[in-house]
C-alpha cells in the first residue's frame, strides 16, 4: 500500500479455491485516503467484494497496480484474480 494511513487488515486465498487473493483493508487515521495497491503477481481482474467475497463492482486494474480513494475509518475487500 502506497499510503500508511491504509492498514491491511487481512490477506487470503479466496474461499472457494479459485486461486484469487483477498485483501481486506481499511483506513485508520479518520480522514480521506488516496492509495495504490501495486501486488506482485500481473492482475487479470480486481473487483470490491461483500464479506462474503461476492464481487459487488470491478476495478480498473491498469498496469497491474489498482488506485482506491478510502473515506474515513472506510473498511474495503478486493478480490485480486491473478493473470494466466
Amino acid at each position: 500500500m502506497s499510503n500508511p494511513a491504509v492498514v491491511v487488515e487481512a490477506l487470503k486465498l479466496a474461499d472457494d479455491r479459485s486461486g484469487d487473493v483477498i485483501v481486506r483493508c481499511y483506513e485508520a487515521l479518520g480522514g480521506r485516503a488516496a492509495v495504490t495497491l501495486r501486488p506482485s503477481f500481473p492482475l487479470a481482474r480486481v473487483a470490491v467484494t461483500d464479506l462474503l467475497e461476492r464481487p459487488l463492482e470491478d476495478l480498473d486494474a491498469g498496469g497491474d497496480q489498482v488506485a482506491l480513494s478510502l473515506r474515513p475509518f472506510q473498511v474495503v475487500t478486493l478480490r485480486l484474480s491473478p493473470r494466466a
